[in-house]
């Protein structure tokens, strides 16, 4: 009984953390954040059933963030990226069924560390002569549908590219939002596919809905209270160390 008692408090104290952090995330406070939440999931359930049980808690999310940021997106830029970003789910779709939970641990592993190392990099804003084209944008869709599928990890492709746009502040957070949200939507279908959405991943997200809208609430107050570069610095560290966790395990029962 002891040993499943720890088991129970150390799987729930993994997702509200998760959960927490994802929160945090999506009130606009340290954005890449997000990130960390199906890697550590994955330590203590299989990798697709961390990405359904947050899919309809980003969801639920998304409906604040887009009522937050509504209508100063940049509509141009949006329907450059949205189709691609079909082609990147539809694509994460066909592979991840056809992927061991070790292969799909090894791919998240490589995402986690790649999305570290892509945070690190240095990026500037571009100017109006040296915007991306179009194939630019339909790549970076494309990569970010694919990432987000896998691990709900779609922003280093598409920031890099929303990065070179010029945009002010207020465009660049609200296109990224109006981008995941619609992301998110057709992420259901495949989901559901799957067959993820099952009645213990169900109610355990139910639970936790209450857990996402305090980390919402904790990521505005923390606007005022945390360096934003700080906050980020330990989740890239957590992160970067999900990523190595997830990698060694995969390759170990790979091998």
């Amino acid at each position: 009984i002891g040993k499943l008692l720890t088991e129970i408090v150390i799987y729930w104290s993994v997702a509200v953390i998760a959960v927490l952090i994802t929160g945090i995330s999506k009130s606009g406070f340290a954005g890449g954040a997000g990130a960390v939440a199906v890697p550590l999931l994955s330590l203590v359930m299989s990798p697709l059933q961390a990405i359904a049980l947050m899919l309809p808690l980003l969801i639920i999310m998304d409906g604040f963030s887009v009522k937050l940021w509504w209508g100063q997106y940049n509509r141009k830029l949006l329907i450059a990226l949205i189709p691609a970003s079909i082609i990147g789910v539809t694509i994460g779709y066909a592979t991840a069924d056809q992927l061991s939970e070790d292969w799909i641990r090894l791919i998240l592993g490589v995402i986690a560390i790649g999305f570290v190392v892509m945070q690190l990099l240095p990026n500037k804003q571009g100017s109006e002569s040296n915007k991306p084209n179009a194939f630019f944008g339909a790549l970076a869709g494309a990569s970010a549908g694919f990432t987000s599928f896998l691990a709900h990890a779609g922003g280093p492709p598409l920031n890099m590219y929303l990065l070179k746009q010029s945009l002010k502040r207020s465009e660049f957070l609200a296109t990224a939002v109006y981008f995941f949200a619609a992301i998110n939507l057709f992420k259901l279908y495949p989901y559901i596919a799957l067959e993820q959405f099952n009645k213990q991943v169900l109610w355990q997200g139910a639970l936790l809905i209450p857990v996402a809208l305090i980390g919402v609430a904790l990521g505005k107050w923390l606007q005022s209270h945390l360096s934003q570069k700080t906050f980020l610095n330990i989740i890239y560290v957590l992160l970067f160390g999900l990523g190595c966790k997830l990698l060694y395990s995969a390759l170990i029962q790979l091998s």
